[in-house]
């Protein structure tokens, strides 16, 4: 059996505001000072950690001999108090894309401060941007896109609300095609250009279908009506949280010498974008974002690109519980907040979309999942729900693309998150 790296252990300094306990700030305690059975939550670090061993997970592995993900960093809170954090496994271990192991004195543990490749969780701080437009009137969610964005109403797509992009019913296919890293585009301008004028697969309002360009296209409506840097915008927000590790990496900034670099989790040995651009990618991609797409656009978009903590999102997540203030903060309005666990996507059952989440989700989830638990994954292996029915949320950031993406889903270290904050709330669930 595999021994831990790093015990549970506090997120930071009890100086930090994440430790106060004032006003829903996050405060550090006990599962049994909040009610919580502590067993299951001492078990967790131990069962995450067997995730590391490689062994035949099934199918999503092809039935190759595997560890599902090398580690990764936990917060789990329940009426503003993290009753568990934990760092598990390791960081750097592969020397390339095979799992070739690197000598162990180049083995780096996971640490509660170790920064990750967010993916697809940026889409949430997106809609949280996106909310923010509404809150200062200069967004409406039955407006069409094109009522702000003219360029937008290319290709019939005039009648595209706002509401399509953020719940996936515009239409629009999974992925821009070709890709915006691909030989067609040359330049900044012209992938832009084929992001806003992108063909549609199905007609505004048909189906639901998970598609980074609705984000991508959101980055652009909120620069737009905010007359602000989409990265800024977001970063307003961020700060007041005081997410201090929580940033795009505008210009793809590859360097060890870029501030955060050393704090970073490598993703994947990835192939070569851009064609001849440079500079090209790092191997193993390290310190700018894995996803392709956003490596194209500059390392900012609003499908992908931000990188974070387990702290810094735990923040996020407990702003949401507390309806859109924190540390005297308001970010979003009480009424705002609502949006987020409000499914809008009825007609689509089994595809529940609020604002931002999917809902109801067992997936990510795992027994946790209901109607008012919202959260979202990202491509990497990164996590975070926000459970209004018990006041709880659950983070994990890891990054299972290491060294190589197609070695396994994680979907079932999630699940058992899922199932074991459930079995600390004392409820009868079976494990995934």
């Amino acid at each position: 059996m595999m021994r831990l790296k790093s015990s549970v252990i506090p997120l930071i300094a009890c100086c930090s505001p994440l430790c106060s306990a004032r006003d829903g700030i996050l405060k550090h305690g006990s599962p049994e000072s909040v009610g919580l059975l502590p067993e299951p939550l001492q078990q967790l670090p131990l069962n995450l950690s067997q995730y590391t061993i490689p062994a035949n997970y099934g199918t999503p592995t092809h039935n190759v001999i595997h560890p599902i993900q090398p580690g990764g960093s936990v917060v789990i809170g329940h009426k503003s108090t993290i009753v568990s954090a934990f760092a598990f496994g390791n960081t750097s271990l592969y020397a390339d894309s095979n799992g070739t192991m690197l000598p162990p004195t180049e083995w780096n543990p996971a640490k509660m401060d170790t920064i990750y490749d967010m993916a697809s969780l940026t889409k949430v701080f997106t809609a949280v941007a996106a909310l923010r437009a509404i809150d200062e009137g200069k967004l409406s969610l039955d407006k069409s896109v094109a009522s702000y964005l003219p360029e937008f109403a290319a290709n019939g797509r005039g009648n595209i609300t706002v509401l399509m992009l953020l719940t996936h019913t515009s239409g629009f296919a999974p992925d821009p095609l070709p890709g915006l890293y691909e030989a067609p585009y040359k330049t900044m301008q012209q992938r832009i250009r084929a992001i806003i004028e992108h063909e549609l697969e199905n007609a505004p309002g048909s189906t639901y279908t998970y598609s980074d360009l609705n984000f991508m296209n959101l980055r652009f409506l909120l620069e737009k009506v905010t007359k602000i840097p989409f990265e800024e915008y977001v970063h307003l927000f961020t700060r007041e949280l005081g997410m201090t590790s929580t940033f795009f990496n505008k210009g793809n900034n590859q360097s060890p010498s870029f501030q955060y670099f050393a704090r970073m989790a490598p993703t994947e040995y990835q192939i070569e974008v851009l064609g001849d651009a440079e500079p090209k990618r790092p191997q193993p991609v390290r310190g700018t974002v894995h996803d392709e797409n956003a490596w194209a656009l500059g390392g900012v978009s609003g499908h992908a690109g931000l990188f974070s903590t387990a702290g810094d999102v735990a923040i996020f997540c407990q702003m949401i519980l507390n309806n859109g203030t924190y540390g005297g903060k308001q970010i979003l309005k009480p009424e705002t907040v609502d949006l987020m666990f409000t499914n809008f996507n009825t007609a689509f059952p089994g595809n529940e979309h609020s604002i931002g989440f999917e809902l109801n989700q067992s997936y990510f989830s795992g027994p946790m999942a209901n109607m008012l638990a919202g959260g979202h994954t990202g491509f990497t292996g990164t996590t975070l729900v926000v459970d209004r029915e018990s006041d709880t949320f659950m983070v994990m950031l890891g990054h299972r693309v290491y060294p190589n993406r197609n070695w396994a889903s994680n979907n079932i270290v999630r699940e058992a998150i899922g199932y074991w904050v459930a079995r600390s709330l004392g409820r009868d669930v079976s494990f995934p």
